[in-house]
């Protein structure tokens, strides 16, 4: 038992290890508003949670029987998993497979739920860059931002109007949907995992909820980062000057290049930081940026929680289901 306890453990200590200890220095060197700082984190804790529960309410459309409890014991125990994997696709992987686990009959649909909040959450993330580009941005916009806010428009538009035609498109979608069936192994579980997604059109309230809890989530976590800032630095940015540069820096951290997007939305923050016409004397965005990864390393620590309590069953299970060779198709299939 023990044993088992000390692997997630293990994780976590590694994580906060893996921080350059020069970050730490200057932290603790700089004078701190303690009140902020755990403000922070309870704003962060309560997005993450959010975006557990907004998976859940997409779960529960695909006509899945889940509980609260068991999406947020999934959700925290799947962030956790982020840390190790490329892309922040780790957890989505432990969720689809435990979900497919309990629900061993709607297997396609549990892995479609987790698809389809993931593009949803993109979708938010990428929408409320542009959004805070368009509305924050200070005249003129450098031409870095500028073009970033085409590309975010853009993408916002294809990404809207191509969710609209999978699920509201008529007939003649399900007849090219059903084309895919022919492709071999994996064909049939495409199909029932497209088909999931056309259920959404009898529930016409779910992906306008979703969107909109996406947007409160990533908003959260700007206002996050804002108390970050305020907490360490006595002169840091206003909210509208971190409106403009944290959603497309946290839009960054999502591509599937580091492990829980480790290093990338760092880079970005810092980046974006700097891009400021009148950014204050001594402010860092890099020690912003780290402070922020520590703030979410925390809230992993929650999912160590969860593991205790399950005596790790979820992990050895998605061990154990990834050492078969038959895992993909019987898991999705």
């Amino acid at each position: 038992g023990s044993l088992k306890l000390l692997l997630p453990l293990g994780l976590f200590a590694f994580l906060l290890w893996n921080v350059d200890p020069n970050d730490y220095y200057v932290f603790w060197q700089q004078p701190k508003r303690w009140g902020l700082l755990i403000l922070a984190q309870l704003v962060a804790l309560l997005a993450f949670t959010l975006s557990f529960l907004r998976w859940g309410l997409l779960v529960r459309a695909f006509d899945i029987p889940f509980t609260s409890r068991e999406c947020l014991r999934l959700g925290f125990l799947g962030h956790l998993l982020n840390f190790i994997s490329f892309g922040s696709v780790g957890g989505d992987l432990f969720k689809a497979v435990l979900v497919a686990r309990d629900k061993p009959q709607r297997r396609p649909e549990a892995v479609a739920s987790v698809l389809v909040d993931r593009a949803i959450g993109l979708l938010g993330l990428i929408l409320l860059a542009w959004l805070s580009i368009e509305f924050f941005g200070q005249s003129p916009l450098p031409p870095f931002l500028s073009g970033l806010r085409t590309v975010a428009g853009g993408l916002t538009i294809v990404a809207i109007v191509s969710l609209l035609l999978a699920i509201y498109a008529g007939a003649w979608f399900d007849r090219l949907v059903d084309h895919f069936e022919r492709i071999p192994v994996v064909g049939e579980s495409l199909v029932r995992m497209a088909r999931a997604v056309r259920m959404l059109r009898a529930r016409s309230w779910v992906v306008p909820s979703m969107l909109i809890m996406s947007l409160a989530v990533q908003g959260m976590l700007s206002v996050s980062v804002y108390l970050i800032s305020h907490g360490i630095y006595v002169s840091a940015p206003n909210m509208r000057e971190h409106m403009m540069v944290v959603p497309p820096a946290m839009a960054a951290g999502a591509l599937p290049i580091a492990p829980g997007g480790l290093g990338i939305q760092e880079g970005a923050l810092a980046g974006m930081f700097s891009l400021l016409a009148a950014l204050p004397d001594g402010f860092s965005g890099m020690l912003v940026a780290t402070v922020y990864r520590l703030v979410t390393i925390a809230i992993a620590g929650v999912g160590v929680v969860f593991y205790a309590a399950s005596h790790g069953r979820e992990f050895q299970f998605m061990g154990s289901s990834l050492r078969s060779p038959a895992t993909t198709h019987d898991q999705i299939g």
